[in-house]
């Protein structure tokens, strides 16, 4: 192990006490990385063991942020360079012999540095926050669908299914309690109210809602002996919008139920990714804006905001107010997808001239 990353370990392993349990809640927090290893002592067994568990930390947070094809063409980094987009790491349940280590690490990596690798590899990669995701799997037998029947068998499974710890996107179901069956119907499958499907979302603090709608090419009855069209439609626009269709045919190796669930979640995730994306060598911008807020509190609020994202390379103030700060904003984003991923972290960006732009709270 180089001497920069004997440092890095030491240094590190006497701050994790001060870690605070919120910062687990973060795509750049990689948990429950299990390594083990064996050498001529417990000392050379634990760097190496380390070494083996900053490589498949990497290698989980790559998969969470870019795509299967850009994952799958990626050039790995060598350690020395994964250690330098370490923030900080937790090692518990370890156990030593004279010549063996084995504990379990969580590796929390600093989002810019991560991004600016991928950029100079000329990958892209989705710029992502954890949310939940409901998904209300309808069944449809001929005209009619149901979302609440007993015979639907692809709710119960969803309702069934765990996330991993490790998932940036937690896929869960409703629970089918009074209120929900209240909010959205059986026949409500594309004909829902708005104002009925942004509560129901609120109620289980999802970000959005994707209906997914079962649809056996033989009917119900023979649900398990023909191919099943999954048709799946966004919510967040108040409509919903038809996305893609997913076809599961029956096989004597696998449930069909299983596998549907399988299929769905990896594609959503990778839809969720592909939504999100940022497309490496994009140039720098300024965007002369007006940022607004009531008071002071509120306006370090958004500057601190602001300053966190990856994109965001400075801020000049060009003039400052009691409720209001001219601003020039340096940002290596198209400004558009700099608006979509702040409005994320609870900002509007609105044209409001020509080259001028306001920037408050929701």
């Amino acid at each position: 192990m180089t001497r920069l990353i004997r440092q890095f370990f030491c240094i590190l392993a006497l701050t994790i006490a001060m870690i605070p349990n919120a910062m687990a809640s973060n795509v750049f927090v990689i948990q429950n990385i299990e390594t083990e290893a064996t050498a001529k002592s417990a000392v050379a067994a634990r760097e190496i063991a380390f070494h083996k568990a900053l490589d498949q930390s990497f290698r989980l947070l790559a998969r969470r942020i870019i795509s299967k094809e850009e994952f799958d063409a990626l050039a790995m980094p060598d350690i020395d360079t994964i250690s330098n987009m370490v923030m900080d790491f937790e090692i518990t349940k370890e156990k030593s012999s004279t010549t063996s280590y084995r504990a379990t690490y969580t590796v929390r990596y600093n989002k810019k540095d991560v991004q600016n690798f991928l950029g100079q590899q000329n990958v892209n990669y989705a710029d992502l926050e954890e949310q939940n995701l409901l998904i209300l799997p309808f069944l449809q037998n001929n005209n009619t669908t149901t979302l609440w029947d007993e015979r639907n068998v692809f709710l119960t499974a969803w309702q069934q299914e765990s996330n991993s710890r490790n998932a940036v996107t937690k896929i869960i179901a409703p629970i089918k309690d009074l209120q929900d069956m209240i909010d959205i119907k059986d026949q409500d499958a594309l004909s829902y109210k708005p104002d009925n499907m942004a509560r129901l979302v609120s109620r289980y603090n999802a970000k959005e809602a994707v209906i997914v709608i079962a649809s056996p090419q033989q009917g119900i009855d023979n649900l398990y002996e023909a191919p099943v069209n999954f048709y799946i439609y966004k919510t967040d626009n108040g409509r919903p919008e038809y996305i893609d269709t997913v076809t599961v045919t029956p096989s004597s190796n696998s449930d069909l139920v299983k596998t549907s669930v399988k299929r769905i979640k990896q594609f959503l995730q990778e839809e969720w990714k592909r939504e999100n994306t940022v497309k490496s060598g994009q140039g720098t911008g300024m965007t002369n804006a007006i940022i607004r807020y009531p008071n002071i509190d509120q306006w370090i609020s958004i500057k601190e905001t602001l300053e966190r994202h990856a994109s965001v390379e400075k801020i000049v103030i060009k003039s400052l107010r009691t409720n209001e700060a001219r601003v020039e904003i340096h940002h290596s984003w198209p400004l558009d997808r700099l608006a979509v991923a702040l409005e994320r972290g609870g900002l509007v960006v609105n044209p409001i001239g020509a080259g001028l732009y306001e920037v408050r709270r929701k």
